[in-house]
C-alpha cells in the first residue's frame, strides 16, 4: 500500500526486510539484487555456514536460494554482510517516505517568499522540492539529466523519462549495459574490464525490448504467479501444520495433566489402601497382645493374693484356711503351666514395617508415559513440478541396519513386509518364522507376534493399526500396536483362501493383489470384487493419495512387459 500521495512504486514492501519483515536498517544489497538489513544478514551468514556449510566459499541468498560470494573471502563470516554495497536508493525511499507524513512545499517559492506553495515533484539528486513551474524555470534548465519523482498523485504530470537505473557496486556508474552470456546487469566500465570477449552485451534498453518482443518475459511473469501461487499454498499448509502442532500439544499438554491426576488418584488409592491394611493389622496385633497381657495380669494377681494369704494362714494356724489355699494355689500353678504352654506356641515379637519392594521405590521413566513425534512423509499442495528435483537427482542413502533375528525363530529370518509407524516403530513381517517383529528405529526388540498364515506386504491402517496381507490360507490380517505390543485385532478370509501377496488401504478398504495375479477390492467383512487380473503375481500395492490411483508391481521377467501398472 502506497502511503500519501507517494506513486506506487514506493509499496512498504519494497523498504521491508525479508528476514525480520520490519523496515530496513542500513540495508545492504546482494548481487541479485535483494536486500536485507546488514544485521539480519551477518546473522543468517553465520547461522546459515555454522555447521554443514562451515567450510563453503559461498551462502543461498535467504530469499531465491542464488548462491553468493562475499566481497572479500578472506574476512571472517561475521564481516561478510557489512562487506556488501549499501542500498542508496532503499535509504532514499525511505526518507522520502518520512518526509511525505509532512506537507512539501516549493524551495525556490520559499526562497521567494511564498512559504505554502505545494511542490508537485522531488529531486533525488538535488534532495529539493519544486512546483509546477520552479521545475521548468529552475530545475530542468540546468539539471535535466537528475532523478525527478512525480509527489502529487497526478502522474499524467510525471515526465516521460527513464526510470534512473542503479549503479554499479565496483565503479559507482549506472548499470546500462547486460551481458547475455553471465546474466548480468553492469555499467560500461565493467564491460571493458570483465565482458570484452562476451558475445552480447546490448544495452539494458535493447536487451528490455528483445525480452519484450519474444515470449521470455510473460514466461517469467507466468512462472513468477505459478510460483507465488505454490509459495501461497505452501504457506497456508505450513499455517495448518503448525495450528495442528499448536493442537497436538494443547491434547498432549492436557494428556500428560490427565495422567498425572490419574496417578495421583491412583497413588491416593494405594496409599489409602496400605494405610488401612497397617492400621488394621496393628490393631489385631495390639488386641491380641492386650488380652494376653490381661490374662497373665489376673492370674499373675490371683497367685500373689493365694500366696499372701496361703502364708498368713499358716502363721496363724488356720488349718482349715491353710488347705482351701492350698488347693487353689496348686490350681493356679496348673493354670500357670497351661497358660506359658498356650503362649510359647504363638509366642512372637511384632514388628510392623513397611516394606519397599525392589523397583518399587521410586517412579519409573516410564511411569507418566512418554512424548513420541510422528512422522509421514506427505505430498508438497499444488501441482508446480518445476520445484521438485527430478528423479535422475535424488539418491538413497542408508542410515544404518539391524537384525530382526529372534531368539524364539525356528528358520532363518525371510523378510516380505515393512511397515514404518508414525510412534518412530519399525514393523516387519518374518514370512518363513510366520511372525510379526517390532522395533523401535534404532533396531531394539519390542515385541513379536505370530499369524495363521505367512505374512507377506503390509500397509498402515491408522497410527497404530497395520493390515497384513498372508497366504496359505490367504487373507488379512489386522494388527493393533498398543504401548510396544502387538495384538490380533481381526483375521479376514479371502474366497477359496486365496493366498494375497500384495495389500493397500483407501477409503476404509483394502486391496489386495493375490498368487493368480488378481486384484481385489475386500471390505472389512470379507466382501471382495474383482477390479483387475494380471497375467503374474502382483507382489505389492501402494496407493497414491494425490491421483487416487493404485500402483501394482506385478512380478515379470520378460523384457518390456510390465512390472509397475496404476
Amino acid at each position: 500500500m502506497a502511503e500519501g500521495g507517494l506513486p506506487p512504486e514506493l509499496d512498504l514492501h519494497l523498504m521491508e526486510c525479508p528476514i525480520c519483515l520490519e523496515r530496513l536498517q542500513q540495508p545492504k544489497s546482494l548481487p541479485c539484487l535483494h536486500s536485507f538489513c546488514q544485521d539480519c544478514l551477518g546473522t543468517y551468514i553465520t547461522k546459515e555456514m555454522s555447521e554443514k556449510m562451515a567450510s563453503a566459499p559461498s551462502f543461498p541468498c535467504p530469499v531465491c536460494r542464488r548462491m553468493t560470494h562475499p566481497v572479500n573471502q578472506a574476512e571472517t563470516k561475521d564481516k561478510w554482510a557489512e562487506q556488501f554495497p549499501t542500498n542508496t536508493m532503499i535509504i532514499n525511499l525511505i526518507q522520502l517516505v518520512k518526509s511525505s507524513s509532512e506537507p512539501l512545499y516549493c524551495k525556490p517559492c520559499k526562497t521567494k517568499g511564498n512559504l505554502n506553495n505545494p511542490a508537485s515533484f522531488w529531486c533525488k539528486t538535488m534532495n529539493e522540492n519544486f512546483c509546477d513551474s520552479c521545475k521548468v524555470q529552475h530545475h530542468d534548465i540546468i539539471h535535466n539529466d537528475c532523478d525527478i519523482m512525480n509527489v502529487t498523485g497526478n502522474y499524467s504530470k510525471r515526465p516521460n523519462k527513464e526510470k534512473s537505473a542503479p549503479r554499479c557496486y565496483t565503479h559507482d556508474k549506472k548499470m546500462v549495459r547486460y551481458c547475455e552470456e553471465h546474466q548480468y546487469m553492469c555499467c560500461n566500465e565493467c564491460v571493458i574490464e570483465d565482458h570484452r570477449n562476451c558475445g552480447k552485451v546490448p544495452k539494458v534498453t535493447e536487451y528490455c525490448q528483445k525480452v519484450k518482443a519474444g515470449s521470455q518475459l510473460e514466461d517469467m511473469q507466468t512462472a513468477l504467479k505459478k510460483g507465488t501461487e505454490s509459495m501461497n499454498l505452501l504457506v497456508k499448509d505450513f499455517d495448518e501444520q503448525l495450528q495442528t502442532m499448536i493442537q497436538n500439544q494443547e491434547f498432549a499438554l492436557q494428556s500428560i495433566s490427565d495422567m498425572r491426576q490419574k496417578v495421583d488418584r491412583r497413588l491416593d488409592k494405594l496409599q489409602k489402601d496400605i494405610t488401612d491394611e497397617l492400621i488394621s493389622l496393628f490393631k489385631k496385633e495390639k488386641g491380641d497382645m492386650e488380652a494376653a497381657s490381661r490374662q497373665c495380669e489376673r492370674l499373675m494377681n490371683g497367685m500373689k493374693n493365694t500366696l499372701k494369704s496361703s502364708i498368713k494362714a499358716v502363721q496363724e494356724n488356720d488349718n482349715i484356711e491353710t488347705v482351701v489355699l492350698y488347693q487353689r494355689g496348686q490350681a493356679e500353678v496348673e493354670s500357670c503351666k497351661t497358660l506359658f504352654k498356650e503362649i510359647s506356641k504363638s509366642f512372637t515379637s511384632v514388628i510392623i514395617d513397611h516394606q519397599i519392594m525392589a523397583g518399587h521405590d521410586t517412579i519409573s521413566d516410564n511411569t507418566m508415559g512418554k512424548i513420541v513425534v510422528g512422522k509421514t512423509p506427505r505430498c508438497i499442495p499444488g501441482c508446480y513440478s518445476d520445484l521438485e528435483k527430478p528423479m535422475s537427482e535424488r539418491r538413497v542413502k542408508k542410515i544404518g541396519k539391524f537384525s530382526i533375528k529372534s531368539p524364539s525363530d525356528t528358520n532363518d529370518c525371510s523378510v516380505r513386509g515393512v511397515v514404518n509407524l508414525p510412534c518412530t516403530q519399525i514393523l516387519v513381517s518374518d514370512s518363513n518364522n510366520q511372525k510379526l517383529k517390532l522395533f523401535t528405529d534404532k533396531g531394539q526388540y519390542l515385541d513379536e507376534l505370530t499369524v495363521r498364515g505367512y505374512p507377506w506386504d503390509m500397509c498402515l491402517v491408522d497410527n497404530n493399526t497395520v493390515a497384513v496381507a498372508v497366504e496359505v490360507p490367504g487373507g488379512i490380517r489386522v494388527v493393533k500396536v498398543k504401548a510396544s505390543k502387538l495384538f490380533l485385532a481381526s483375521e479376514i478370509n479371502m474366497p477359496n483362501d486365496e493366498e494375497c501377496y500384495g495389500i493397500t488401504h483407501t477409503d476404509g478398504r483394502f486391496v489386495v493383489g493375490t498368487h493368480g495375479g488378481e486384484v481385489y477390492s475386500v471390505t472389512q467383512n470379507g466382501a471382495a470384487a474383482l477390479l483387475y487380473n494380471y497375467i503374474y503375481y502382483c507382489w505389492s500395492l501402494t496407493h497414491d493419495p494425490i491421483k487416487g490411483d493404485t500402483l501394482v508391481s506385478v512380478s515379470n521377467t520378460t523384457p518390456g512387459d510390465v512390472a509397475v501398472s496404476s
